[in-house]
């Protein structure tokens, strides 16, 4: 890792490469990881028109891509890097609270976001294996079987008498661990072995793949829509907070794949703020707000590297204390909305969207909520010719992730509470 260079933007940066520095795109897998992440909106890489060296401009995900001779990582531009951990611990619901210090203060950052996501699935993977993997039915067909069991299957019986075969053939249920709940166990940790750059940590890996794959099948291509299939009961349910991890993995193996596992690359790896940021403030007034709130139920929503589609509902919804009629109307932006000098930015193109939402709601009031820095200030914006207003607030997000981690739980909750009404005001 040292010896390859790193190149380090942050989200929404547009950078050049160092003049010292000959970047190059020359093998098919950068080139087509270049692909990938433009089409995905996560990073764009052109080459300057006069000095011909590659210009990097990253959004709204937040990560690392690893290519054959440098490696670019995109940090998140209005929270820290240890908060960060917190704050996808809290917008996952996983279990990251268990990963050492040291691991969440990674050596370069360069590739700290995985690692963690890594180290919580392995803690999570091995707590499972001693609590017992999860058996259940099979629905299984054999045409040899030496005695009567489960159904008699009459076409494939006959066959075998046509033939003089003293066998039964039957389907039966059988109980075994070859089921989709460990599959997808099974396929992310041969995931996981490919993107660590820690040998000790690979070496767990492999013990654990070593540990489930004589009892599963390891040939299984893991997709999201597989998660789908599950469903969760008292039988299973233990499996639920790592399969919740097991679809961050899976969201991003269609960027890696462009490298073998046997190279020493560090695939890459990303996270979309836009989603964690609104999960994120919806999740904190559904917990601390007193009244009502619905969220904007969105199919997939929280798949961070394929994107997804909006429909016409604003993000939050908070209704009066009867549940029915609509208090606030508030939608989040994972955007900067002051420029440089400190004067706003705050595109047409948001407030209009977030009228069209009033109008839907019949509601004359709403709120456009953005991530705090050092020059935002409320303000109000009236639509021309109507009686309609458009709020802009913010909230600190290290602030509130502090608070959510704070110990003492009543002054956590008074205080955000207190940041909550601030905003709705």
């Amino acid at each position: 890792m040292s010896s390859v260079p790193l190149i380090k933007l942050r989200e929404y940066e547009k950078k050049p490469s160092d003049e010292h520095e000959d970047y190059t795109l020359e093998t098919k897998q950068d080139q087509e990881l270049m692909k990938e992440l433009e089409g995905k909106q996560i990073l764009t890489i052109t080459r300057g028109n006069i000095s011909k060296k590659l210009e990097f401009e990253a959004y709204s995900q937040i990560g690392v891509a690893q290519f054959s001779n440098f490696t670019i990582t995109i940090n998140p531009k209005f929270t820290n890097i240890e908060n960060l951990v917190k704050l996808i611990n809290y917008v996952y619901d996983l279990d990251i609270d268990i990963i050492p210090e040291s691991e969440v203060k990674f050596r370069d950052e360069s590739n700290m976001l995985t690692e963690i996501i890594i180290s919580s699935f392995l803690s999570q993977c091995r707590n499972l294996i001693r609590q017992g993997l999860y058996k259940s039915y099979v629905l299984r067909q054999d045409r040899n079987m030496p005695s009567l069991r489960g159904k008699l299957l009459l076409v494939q019986q006959l066959q075998n008498d046509a033939r003089s075969n003293a066998k039964f053939a039957c389907e039966y249920d059988e109980l075994e661990y070859d089921n989709l709940e460990n599959q997808i166990l099974l396929y992310c940790l041969h995931r996981c072995s490919g993107w660590t750059i820690i040998d000790s940590k690979r070496n767990e890996i492999n013990r654990l793949i070593q540990q489930i794959s004589p009892f599963v099948d390891d040939q299984i291509n893991i997709t999201v829509d597989h998660f789908k299939k599950i469903n969760y009961t008292r039988l299973n349910q233990y499996y639920e907070k790592i399969h919740q991890l097991c679809k961050i993995i899976v969201q991003n193996i269609g960027i890696s794949d462009f490298y073998e596992q046997k190279t020493s690359f560090v695939n890459s790896f990303f996270v979309d703020m836009n989603w964690v940021f609104e999960e994120f403030f919806s999740k904190l007034v559904k917990e601390y707000y007193p009244l009502p709130s619905k969220e904007q139920v969105i199919e997939s929503s929280w798949v961070s590297t394929l994107g997804y589609t909006k429909s016409n509902e604003p993000d939050i919804l908070i209704y009066e204390e009867n549940g029915k009629d609509i208090k606030y109307i508030l939608d989040t932006k994972y955007k900067d909305s002051f420029n440089e000098d400190g004067t706003p930015k705050i595109k047409t193109e948001d407030v209009r969207q977030l009228l069209d939402y009033m109008t839907h709601q019949g509601k004359n009031e709403g709120y456009l909520i953005y991530p705090k820095t050092k020059k935002s200030k409320p303000d109000e914006y009236k639509a021309e010719n109507r009686d309609f207003t458009v709020k802009t607030r913010y909230i600190d997000i290290d602030k509130a992730i502090d608070l959510i981690y704070l110990k003492d739980s009543k002054t956590s909750k008074e205080e955000i509470l207190t940041m909550l009404k601030e905003i709705l005001q």
